[in-house]
């Protein structure tokens, strides 16, 4: 192989491409990683910046709230007035009106509060669900009254709000009063909205300690990668991979100074260059571009000299493979015309001498075929004298009369047997004729049970294949004239095989093989042994089904559990055409 014009050819141009091809990819490669990072650097400064401005709108709220008894007046009035007084009322929708007016400085904010703790009245402004924030707010600040006395805490705080999370932070006034801000996590999400986060990727809050405080459009996979991906300070963005799709993104994420939060935004890899299509489309095609044209001399060498070759090695092995009816195309250039011309011929000549060859051997094994289905039948002939013989000697008349008849429709197969098969239930009818003959010889000692189903019967076989068994079976298994000696025919097809073949069982309750002969049998040698007359019927049917079948069919031999011998026949299955069955 590695000195072949065609490998040459091929490591010559691979020698060339592949370092070429290399080159582009690498260098295309390095321009996306840099385009990438570019990207990248600008998102999370994006977001950095964003995130800067919402810290500046949580520290602006937090001064107004402490400034809030200086800046309001309304305020140190609540703390004073009578709970129950004209100028309460007054003074409570005055501060409604003002947080409301203030409301709209924080596009973000949901709500301003201020509670008066010993009236146990909650003043609140609010944007959005005004029940669901005001339980909130309550249930937040009865925990906090209700525990003992904590340090300050600067930060904002995440507690739950309805069915999400939401940022509180809480001011105390004075010893009466307390005054507070409220934002909802998910209007801080979806103000994220300026980045360019595609379809599948999504952004989503966390506390400090990476526990969802909002809601997000992150599927479980990806929020796990948000949460459990530590993010280094220095670190501005980070590359993942979603576990469910095996997808890239890009993973930002900000601390926020002024609340326990912090962002985690995924943005998808596919979409960073997305708005650059031709940078995308310089990516794939100057590759491609290089490759297609080198690749454009490969396939002229390969017309030109490659595929010439290729078809004449291809019709050289057809040859070699006993296809004498190839003939090459001689379209080509004058060389090979030359080539294909020349072979064309020297095919010609082959063919011609392998027919008269073919012919030859043809006629060969005709005549050995013949030869030795003509083997088989003295032992037949003979034994069957030696039955009328006996008969004969106990003057049973009736009984030379039945076998005379049996005799005659035995003669009338063989007679008719000249296409060289048979089919199965000719066979088998033969058989029955040959044991019946057989039980005359031996009443009340012998016995037989065949089972051939009906779609076997037009199955054709070679003629005397199981007679052969059956008469070995008589003669040397039947050991024992006290016990009842039983021979069995089972004719069935293997449904678990894929051989496709017709089986055959003869078994006996006789004496079975020696195991010297078994031991031949089943390792093959048997046939090739030399016996006198008296040992050629098994021989002659492995050669008859080895000229017939070739290879295809099978014998097996071995000895059964009641140690009566087992011979097993598989035969590729076929059927005898119907009008050459009427012809008989």
């Amino acid at each position: 192989m590695r000195h072949s014009l065609r490998f040459k050819f091929v490591v010559g141009f691979l020698i060339i491409i592949v370092p070429l091809v290399c080159f582009l990819l690498f260098n295309n490669i390095y321009a996306s990683n840099v385009v990438r990072e570019q990207v990248s650097k600008t998102n999370s400064n994006a977001l950095n910046q964003y995130v800067k401005q919402l810290d500046q709108m949580f520290t602006e709220a937090t001064n107004y709230l402490n400034l809030l008894n200086e800046n309001e007046t309304e305020v140190n009035s609540v703390d004073f007035i009578p709970f129950d007084s004209d100028d309460y009322v007054i003074n409570k929708v005055k501060l409604f009106q003002r947080f409301r007016t203030t409301l709209n400085y924080y596009p973000l904010m949901d709500s301003f509060f201020l509670y008066n703790i010993r009236a146990h009245d909650l003043i609140f402004a609010s944007k959005r669900d005004y029940y669901t924030e005001r339980d909130t707010i309550l249930n937040k600040l009865t925990v906090d009254l209700e525990a003992p006395p904590a340090q300050v805490i600067e930060e904002w705080q995440l507690i739950p709000s309805g069915t999400g999370m939401a940022l509180i932070k809480i001011v105390r006034l004075s010893n009466n009063l307390l005054a507070g801000a409220l934002v909802n996590t998910d209007r801080l999400v979806d103000s994220l909205g300026f980045l360019e986060i595609g379809s599948t990727g999504g952004a989503v809050i966390l506390s400090k300690q990476s526990e969802v405080a909002s809601s997000t459009t992150l599927s479980d996979s990806k929020l796990k990668v948000a949460m459990n991906t530590l993010l280094k300070p220095d670190d501005l963005f980070q590359t993942v991979t979603d576990p469910a799709g095996g997808k890239k993104y890009l993973l930002i994420g900000v601390l926020s100074d002024v609340a326990n939060i912090k962002y985690r935004v995924m943005i998808p890899e596919e979409t960073i260059l997305r708005n650059l299509p031709f940078f995308r489309l310089a990516v794939y095609i100057v590759p491609l571009g290089g490759f297609l044209f080198l690749l454009f001399y490969f396939i002229l060498l390969r017309q030109v000299l490659l595929k010439p070759m290729k078809t004449l090695i291809q019709g050289m092995n057809r040859i070699m493979r006993g296809d004498l009816n190839t003939r090459l195309n001689e379209n080509h250039s004058s060389e090979f015309a030359f080539l294909m011309g020349t072979f064309n011929n020297m095919v010609t000549q082959i063919s011609k001498l392998k027919i008269d060859v073919y012919e030859e051997k043809i006629r060969t094994q005709d005549a050995e075929f013949g030869l030795l289905q003509v083997q088989i039948r003295p032992h037949f002939y003979l034994n069957s004298l030696n039955i009328i013989h006996s008969l004969a000697a106990i003057k049973e008349y009736a009984l030379i009369q039945k076998m005379t008849q049996l005799l005659a429709e035995y003669f009338r197969f063989i007679i008719q047997t000249k296409n060289g098969t048979v089919s199965l239930e000719s066979e088998i009818r033969h058989i029955q004729n040959y044991l019946e003959i057989q039980k005359l010889r031996f009443p009340n000692q012998l016995n037989y049970e065949i089972v051939l189903p009906d779609r076997f019967l037009n199955c054709i076989i070679l003629p005397l294949t199981i007679q052969t068994f059956v008469e070995n079976s008589i003669i040397h298994g039947f050991a024992s004239l006290k016990e009842l000696f039983v021979i069995r025919i089972l004719i069935d097809e293997n449904d678990q095989a894929a051989d496709d073949l017709l089986w055959i069982e003869v078994s006996d309750n006789g004496i079975g093989f020696p195991e010297p002969i078994l031991r031949k049998l089943q390792d093959g040698t048997y046939e090739n042994e030399v016996f006198d007359d008296g040992h050629l019927g098994i021989q002659n049917v492995m050669q008859r089904q080895r000229i017939q079948y070739e290879a295809k069919a099978k014998l097996l031999f071995n000895n059964g559990s009641n140690k009566g011998a087992e011979i097993k026949i598989g035969i590729p299955l076929s059927y005898e055409d119907k009008e050459e069955e009427d012809d008989v």
